[in-house]
């Protein structure tokens, strides 16, 4: 009885260690999107090797709950208004879109800028400059 009662409370333990970090590092598995192949002057989708590694921190300013950075940048690149769910998810936005659930330390990327956004005149950005990207992976709790 006592053996079985201390092994639920080291699951509760670990389990809820990752719903109480205050960051998670977290690095893309699969990444897939679409680019411009001038040759043919056309869109075509595209694989990309998965090396987007992310940071989520709780907020220095209080405007918002957290907010995430790529690896090594000091800027957000989304910001997080609210805190986890009562399901454990986060959503965030900004220059790119995270969607990271704290219970299966799994997130989702969303780079959308490009092709919608692509100016052929130059003024913004060219054609292909920017190519949209969706990226799946695995956080981890720091």
């Amino acid at each position: 009885m006592a053996r079985n009662l201390l092994v639920l409370i080291a699951g509760f333990l670990i389990s809820s260690s990752a719903w109480a970090a205050d960051s998670y590092l977290c690095i893309a598995d699969l990444t897939t999107g679409f680019s411009f192949d001038d040759s043919k002057n056309k869109w075509k989708s595209a694989d990309f090797r998965s090396e987007k590694k992310l940071v989520i921190t709780r907020a220095k300013q209080k405007l918002h709950a957290w907010e995430v950075k790529e690896a090594g940048d000091t800027r957000p690149g989304a910001i997080c208004e609210k805190d986890f769910n009562e399901a454990g998810n986060l959503f965030c936005s900004g220059i790119f879109d995270l969607r990271f659930n704290s219970r299966k330390l799994r997130f989702l990327y969303v780079y959308p800028i490009g092709y919608w956004s692509d100016d052929d005149k130059g003024a913004m950005s060219r054609e292909g400059d920017n190519t949209p990207a969706l990226a799946i992976g695995k956080c981890t709790p720091l």
